[in-house]
């Protein structure tokens, strides 16, 4: 079964989504579209890099990619057709890539800027013509050429020092748990066999929960999320809401 993934920024109450599908469907009548989300948030590319690295290697090989989030500072960019680890990927160059995969270009990606004409923004008739050429296993350089520069955007790092670790809410989810850069690895390479607390905005924790109701409903929780990162949370609540939590808020691991 041929599958396209689409992850955007575009909602669901326009006609973008719509009529992306329906021009792909009918050049591939028979392919599985799939949703992953058109509720990032606007112009986010970080969001879009931390939902989207989550899921695509769990989509068998061959897939195609569509990841189509402008960026922020609204900077005219390129349309990249990408092939990695069998997978077909087609979205800007604007550092959206270097989030999802590194800082450096992969070894084993293959990336073009595309030699076709396009209209301002997303032009679907173009997102279609490009994915649906990844799809049917076609030469992708028939797309292009390798751009003059793979544009780099550093993902934020916690800053570690010897009695605390410095990190940044990258993300907050639909049920308002609050996500950090912080990784399990860095967590416990750091922390080793100390004691240690968990601040942020008013909320104190020195203990690492395994699962959200290991506290009674409507407390807070700290845990590390499938993604491996420390994750504020609250039992059947809303962390944001609760401690006015909000993306790019500090979160602090003082180390005893």
């Amino acid at each position: 079964m041929k599958i396209i993934t689409l992850t955007t920024d575009w909602g669901s109450h326009d006609h973008h989504v719509g009529a992306l599908k329906g021009l792909l469907y009918s050049v591939f009548p028979d392919v599985l579209v799939v949703d992953i989300t058109h509720d990032i948030q606007h112009f986010s590319i970080q969001q879009a890099a931390y939902i989207f690295r989550n899921i695509y290697t769990r989509y068998p090989e061959g897939t195609v990619h569509i990841i189509a989030v402008q960026n922020a500072e609204g900077m005219k960019s390129d349309l990249l057709a990408i092939k990695k680890d069998g997978h077909g990927f087609v979205g800007m160059n604007d550092g959206l890539f270097s989030l999802i995969f590194g800082d450096q270009p992969p070894a084993n990606m293959v990336a073009v800027k595309l030699d076709i004409e396009q209209k301002p923004g997303y032009d679907l008739e173009v997102l279609t013509f490009v994915a649906t050429h990844l799809l049917s296993g076609q030469n992708v350089f028939e797309l292009g050429n390798r751009p003059e520069q793979f544009v780099i955007r550093k993902d934020f790092k916690p800053v570690l020092e010897e009695e605390v670790i410095r990190g940044t809410i990258i993300y907050i989810d639909s049920f308002g748990n609050a996500v950090s850069n912080i990784h399990r690895d860095v967590f416990f390479n750091q922390i080793k066999e100390k004691k240690f607390e968990i601040n942020i905005r008013k909320f104190s924790e020195n203990k690492i929960s395994t699962d959200y109701t290991d506290v009674e409903a409507g407390n807070m929780v700290a845990l590390f999320n499938d993604a491996g990162l420390l994750e504020i949370a609250s039992n059947q609540g809303y962390a944001n809401k609760l401690l006015g939590i909000k993306l790019n808020d500090a979160i602090r691991v003082d180390i005893k």
